[in-house]
């Protein structure tokens, strides 16, 4: 089985792009000329000579990417703020579509350019493992400083335009791969290593799929306690109870790890399982499960739905904030994406207990009304009901 998440259980707060060249350009480099095409802007391109004299911000994020949005309407404002000695320019990662329907829903005036493209020039100039990315151009079309937004306030913005330094937070991003801060191969029985933050790669879980580690080996890459509890009892933070102190929940360095496990070949099946006994011992986290009654959104069929077409396709499910798609996959995973974008748990009551090839196509901006729209073409349908649940609660485990 092969599944793959952009988004599952809150694990990242910026997903990580494909282009990844491990040279480019720096600060006090001369960026060279470059072109985009734009979707909101008079002309329908920018080019990187509009802003001769001027302070140029181009902004990598992507439509997906939750912490961007914010930032965007940030520099957006920043702009708006600077008119005629800032120009910003929003380029993603995403398709002409994917940023029209954007742009119908979110009211910037920034120009944004989609460059789906990952060969394209500009990755090669400004290489980079997560979004959001900030790259600041001054007056001469040097490097100013590569960073990210909120890095940048209009007092940040003066200093530039007055030809000063500006005390920024660098942003390093670690292009190589983060698995190989995990040494293992094939003939790696088991395992099991924990490393502290590592700096300038987003937060994730891969699964290998490499021949002889697939479906016995998962990495986790800048986690958190509350995710590991989550993985390892295959549940949603809307199944969790966290009481560790406020201190162990922040989202900083200190409390972020990379956590690498392989099992034994007959250990597959319980590969996540695997984290449950190392939670006390290793990261000071007692967890206990309970059941309790809670409202949830039940997934039910429609009333004569049309019958599903089993699949003989090998399970594999992939799943972003576009949407859902598998092949011989089974519903739960299906109720798991669904969950992950609810704001109650989401129980499966549909009977399809077979292997489908199941496709859901959603807008990152959809709200629960259009994802049941999306859902009735399927023949299913969401509704508020209240369950028995199986609660997990977290806390500090107890010290001897």
């Amino acid at each position: 089985m092969r599944i793959s998440s952009l988004f599952g259980s809150a694990l990242l707060m910026a997903a990580p792009l494909v282009t990844l060249q491990a040279q480019g350009l720096h600060e006090g480099d001369q960026v060279p000329a470059f072109t985009l095409a734009t979707l909101n802007s008079p002309r329908p391109t920018f080019t990187s000579s509009e802003a001769a004299g001027k302070l140029l911000l181009v902004e990598f994020w992507g439509t997906w990417c939750g912490p961007c949005i914010p930032a965007l309407l940030h520099l957006d404002s920043l702009q708006q703020a600077f008119p005629t000695q800032l120009l910003v320019v929003g380029v993603a990662a995403d398709s002409e579509a994917r940023v029209r329907t954007f742009l119908q829903r979110r009211s910037v005036h920034i120009p944004l350019a989609p460059l789906p493209d990952e060969q394209a020039p500009l990755y090669r100039y400004f290489p980079h493992r997560t979004v959001p990315h900030t790259v600041v151009i001054g007056p001469t079309g040097k490097v100013l400083a590569i960073t990210e937004p909120r890095q940048i306030t209009p007092a940040v913005v003066r200093q530039w335009l007055a030809g000063q330094r500006a005390a920024v937070v660098v942003k390093h991003d670690e292009l190589r791969n983060p698995l190989s801060f995990f040494p293992a191969d094939t003939s790696t029985r088991a395992a099991l290593h924990v490393l502290p933050y590592l700096t300038g790669v987003g937060s994730q879980m891969r699964r290998d799929q490499t021949p002889g580690l697939r479906g016995r080996r998962v990495t986790f890459i800048n986690t958190t306690l509350q995710n590991l509890v989550q993985q390892a009892y295959h549940v949603s933070h809307l199944r969790v109870q966290n009481q560790l102190p406020a201190s162990r929940n922040k989202f900083e360095p200190a409390n972020l790890f990379c956590v690498d496990v392989i099992v034994p070949r007959a250990q597959a099946g319980q590969l996540l399982e695997r984290l449950r006994p190392e939670l006390g011992p290793r990261f000071g986290v007692r967890v206990s499960v309970r059941p309790e009654s809670r409202p949830v959104y039940v997934l039910r069929r429609l009333p004569n739905a049309a019958a599903w077409s089993p699949s003989s396709k090998a399970e594999q499910a992939s799943w972003s904030g576009r949407g859902f798609e598998a092949e011989g996959g089974r519903v739960e995973m299906l109720r798991e994406f669904l969950e992950n974008m609810a704001s109650k748990p989401v129980v499966d009551e549909t009977g399809l207990t077979g292997r489908y090839d199941i496709r859901l196509e959603l807008q990152p901006e959809d709200k629960m009304p259009e994802v049941k729209q999306h859902l009735q073409k399927l023949g299913l349908t969401l509704e508020e009901a209240t369950r028995p649940i199986d609660v997990v609660y977290m806390a500090e485990a107890k010290t001897p």
